[in-house]
């Protein structure tokens, strides 16, 4: 492979089962989950992974997770849709809950079965190129080969497990499957949708990191479901959903064209662009790696300690002498010493 892909501060990949710290050591100690630089460390290790794999696989594992996305996106509508029409107006909140309980399974399966999607490679992937362990190229192409094959498998199966098989043909789903699509297709203007898909991609990306902080598959299952319940309720935008959603909606005559189709996807691959490099890449890097420009001064308020007293202070205590040192090192042993020989009276 390219020497331009890395994995920082390791040499090699810790086997199954194992952790890495912070400077690529392998450690057999369990982790019930990974925070801090040990999290970033594994969404590098899953970046250059991807790198590695070559455009075909890139393709079939965009296919999966499209395929994903439709199957859960299927018994979600089949839930939310079932609800009677009456219901459905009176209370508008129900059929997103029962939309929002299901809809999670598609990122547990991807998560834990494999599989490659857009949303979630925006943010791995800007990961890796913050911490320049891979090529922005090879990057470029796999956004672009991932999205076009997640937007064919949700076809796919809109079509053949969807529309083939007359799921939604008759009412209540008819009308809340056709209600769907031109909700998203023209109930909103561009910038209204490119708004939108910003905190839903934030949230799936934050589903994506709690699921790679997790150690078990039960942490992961909770981790991801809860993020994901978040964006749909509102009703967010989501690209990769949407392709789904709208075709789903097209193939039941909902009265929206393949144009109204793009317009969508336009507003919301970009806001769910910045929602996963922007919001959650650059955050979770800079939480990592902040340096500030800043200097600190004491503060107005008597007795305010700052970080530069702290950093003063510290400094003063690693360049006392030597002697002083020893001799203080010479008391607290003396006063060990002198309380473990002390004797109780006998009762």
């Amino acid at each position: 492979m390219s020497t331009s892909l890395k994995y920082p501060n390791s040499t090699s990949l810790a086997p199954a089962g194992e952790v890495t710290d912070t400077r690529g050591v392998s450690s057999n100690g369990k982790h019930e989950m990974l925070s801090g630089l040990l999290l970033e460390d594994a969404m590098v290790h899953n970046a250059v992974h991807k790198m590695q794999n070559p455009i075909d696989k890139m393709f079939f594992l965009g296919f999966i997770a499209g395929i994903w996305v439709g199957l859960s996106g299927i018994a979600a509508t089949m839930v939310a849709g079932g609800i009677p029409i009456e219901v459905r107006q009176q209370w508008p909140t129900l059929p997103k809950m029962g939309l929002a309980f299901f809809f999670p399974f598609a990122l547990h399966f991807i998560i834990l079965f494999g599989g490659e999607l857009f949303t979630g490679n925006t943010m791995i992937l800007s990961i890796g190129l913050w911490n320049r362990s891979i090529p922005w190229r090879r990057a470029l192409v796999n956004l672009v080969i991932v999205w076009v094959a997640n937007f064919l498998g949700c076809l796919t199966c809109a079509v053949l497990f969807s529309y083939e098989t007359d799921l939604f043909i008759a009412e209540p789903y008819l009308s809340y499957v056709r209600e769907v699509a031109y909700t998203k297709a023209k109930g909103h203007s561009w910038i209204n949708i490119f708004l939108r898909a910003i905190p839903a991609n934030t949230l799936v990306c934050m589903a994506v990191m709690l699921g790679f902080a997790a150690r078990d598959s039960a942490g992961k299952i909770l981790a991801l479901w809860f993020p994901v319940m978040m964006f749909v309720i509102p009703g967010f935008e989501h690209a990769v959903a949407n392709m789904f959603f709208l075709s789903n909606g097209l193939l039941y005559g909902s009265p929206i064209t393949v144009g109204w189709l793009f317009f969508n996807q336009s507003a919301a691959l970009l806001g769910n662009l910045v929602g996963g490099a922007l919001v959650m890449a650059t955050s979770e890097h800079a939480t990592n790696h902040w340096t500030s420009p800043i200097p600190f001064e004491r503060g107005h308020a008597a007795g305010t300690l700052t970080a530069g007293d702290v950093e003063s202070t510290r400094k003063a205590k690693e360049n006392r002498p030597v002697e002083e040192k020893r001799q203080m090192r010479d008391l607290v042993r003396t006063r060990s010493r002198s309380i473990s020989q002390r004797k109780e009276p006998i009762g």
